[in-house]
């Protein structure tokens, strides 16, 4: 305390060190937990426990082909029937017609799914109105869902009975969705979507007939189970030949945990080494206060303090050194975060209390290692040289 009082700049640059390390190690994870958990998001968007399977063709003998054999309606309902493994299944058939845009003919992506598409898939949110129901698949309604870019394109102005006009018909607009996450490419939506029941979808094309089928999982750890299920699914049920390629998320899940938790690693050594300079910067002081004290150490050790008293005195003021800069630095740590937070909307920035504690014991861990050196030399003083000592 009397340091404190006499010389508080030299005390307080030592601390500063220390602090900026444990505010380091305390920020960089929960920068670290922030960016894998943002990643995290986008990848759940796209279906994290999702499997969806594609037919890529049939063929005989060499390169022949024989009639397309396209993944079917049975097929979705089978899959779903496996509900130990699913919690839903859904069809996706993709067309492509054209709506005019302010008198211009714009490519328009006409989907064809059921009424279960937003429960499997989860990256879609209604704005306004609904999504399709079970009635309108049953009556083949020609109705549709519009994508807010589009919705904005075509309705900006408002409209009694907005409908949108492709494939010779006209559907009513009972709805305007959007995709909250980026589907990083993986997705059929583009910016000039609508969803239309499947069973109308099916009057332009074969009839039950399913380009993608996508299944959700009720639990990651079956991801390679559920899409070995789903694989044989599809070639029991159909010719041979024909071949159906199945994918899950759980690959890129796995590199995507792999790489967070690399750089957070590689950031939280990074962080220490600060916290190593603000050790060195204790020792730095400490080595000043043995000098400037021994005339003291010497009084006290002839007065009948034993070595071990004065070691350990010197390794306790290290030690509150390292309390006070830990301290602060862990409560900066804690604080920056929350202020980050409230400039950068959209993203949720993860604290970890564990992580202020880590950093909290090793810095203080740091102080003590770092004031050992000194307090091993002033406890080896000559008695009667330091009481000589001006």
């Amino acid at each position: 305390m009397q340091r404190f009082r006499t010389h508080p700049l030299q005390t307080w640059l030592t601390l500063a060190g220390l602090m900026v390390g444990t505010a380091s190690i305390v920020f960089v994870v929960a920068l670290g937990l922030t960016g894998r958990g943002y990643v995290m998001d986008q990848i759940e968007g796209v279906g994290s426990h999702l499997v969806w399977a594609d037919y890529l063709g049939t063929a005989s003998a060499g390169t022949s082909r024989r009639a397309d054999d396209w993944i079917r309606e049975s097929d979705v309902r089978a899959v779903a029937a496996h509900d130990e493994l699913f919690t839903g299944a859904t069809p996706l058939l993709v067309l492509h017609g054209q709506v005019e845009i302010q008198s211009r003919a714009t490519d328009l992506t006409v989907l064809g799914t059921t009424a279960n598409y937003p429960q499997v898939r989860k990256n879609l949110k209604i704005l306004r109105g609904r999504f399709l129901d079970a009635d309108d698949t049953a009556s083949r309604a020609k109705v549709c869902v519009v994508n807010r870019h589009l919705y904005e394109q075509l309705f900006g102005g408002g409209a009694p009975e907005p409908t949108v006009h492709t494939l010779g018909m006209a559907f009513v607009v009972i709805g305007e969705f959007e995709e909250p996450v980026d589907t990083l490419g993986q997705g059929a939506v583009t910016p000039e979507t609508i969803f239309i029941p499947i069973t109308t979808a099916w009057l332009f094309t074969q009839p039950h007939r399913v380009d993608t089928l996508f299944a959700e999982v009720r639990d990651s750890r079956l991801m390679d189970v559920a899409a070995r299920t789903v694989q044989a699914i599809l070639r029991e049920r159909h010719q041979p030949g024909s071949e159906y390629e199945v994918r899950t998320m759980a690959a890129v899940v796995r590199v995507a945990r792999t790489i967070s938790s690399s750089l957070i690693a590689v950031f939280i050594l990074i962080a220490a080494v600060s916290v190593m300079v603000g050790g060195v910067g204790i020792m730095n002081i400490m080595l000043a206060s043995v000098e400037q004290r021994t005339r003291e150490i010497g009084v006290r050790i002839a007065l009948g303090a034993r070595r071990g008293d004065i070691l350990w005195q010197f390794l306790l003021e290290a030690l509150i050194l390292g309390v006070i800069g830990s301290t602060l630095g862990a409560l900066v740590g804690l604080a920056l975060p929350s202020l980050v937070q409230l400039v950068v909307r959209g993203v949720v920035v993860r604290v970890s209390l564990a992580s202020a504690v880590a950093a909290f014991v090793f810095s203080c861990g740091v102080a003590v290692v770092s004031g050992s050196v000194p307090a091993a030399r002033a406890s080896r003083l000559d008695p009667v040289e330091a009481l000589r000592h001006e």
